[in-house]
């Protein structure tokens, strides 16, 4: 084999076991986040069919709400049903404010994420969550424009992460907020320091 065709293989191969090596060439399992607020139904409707969302599963506990009528259960299943998008809740063993009192800590009443993570229900669901994810556009929502401190991103987010689920966060004015934006958000770093890493 002469020299060049030698070198020509040695780059072909480091070429190939660099893409082999570089995880940002794998595709990753994702699912988007969103919080309803007090969007009206058209801007929010628009927000999730712009990140192409399949189904939406509502994690808050109490799937009503008194300030915004279309986000009540009953309501956003009829919308969503109507542009193509399936309902389901599961707030029930992935709400913020779960109604089993071991959930709590004793001393100060505030719910304890990571009791919750140690749940059963809690794990099952996760596993639908990530299962479902590998065939379908999954946003997980609750009510929070921001989900700087909201369970989405702090409880159920985080655990997906750590299952290898890339989390998306589709804020109110149409931004695509990835988990490391967020961190910086939740620091107060501003956008224009974002090529600093913390």
């Amino acid at each position: 084999m002469r020299p060049q065709h030698r070198l020509f293989t040695k780059m072909i191969y480091v070429i190939f076991m660099v893409k082999i090596m570089n995880l940002k060439d794998v595709p990753m399992q994702l699912i988007y986040t969103i919080g309803h607020s007090n969007s009206s139904p058209e801007a929010f409707i628009g927000l999730l069919e712009m990140a192409k969302v399949e189904f939406l599963v509502d994690i808050r506990s109490n799937p009503n709400s008194g300030w915004v009528s279309f986000a009540n259960s009953q309501n956003l299943k009829e919308i969503l049903t109507a542009r193509g998008i399936k309902y389901i809740y599961m707030g029930d063993t992935l709400g913020g404010h779960p109604s089993d009192p071991d959930c709590y800590d004793p001393q100060t009443g505030k719910v304890d994420y990571r009791i919750i993570q140690q749940k059963e229900s809690f794990k099952r669901s996760i596993s639908r969550l990530v299962t479902g994810s590998r065939k379908y556009r999954i946003c997980i929502m609750c009510a929070e424009e921001s989900p700087v401190h909201c369970h989405r991103s702090l409880l159920v987010g985080a655990t997906l992460s750590q299952e290898g689920i890339q989390v998306l966060h589709i804020r109110g004015d149409g931004k695509i907020q990835t988990d490391e934006e967020l961190l910086k958000e939740r620091a107060g770093v501003v956008e224009s320091q974002y090529i600093l890493p913390l």
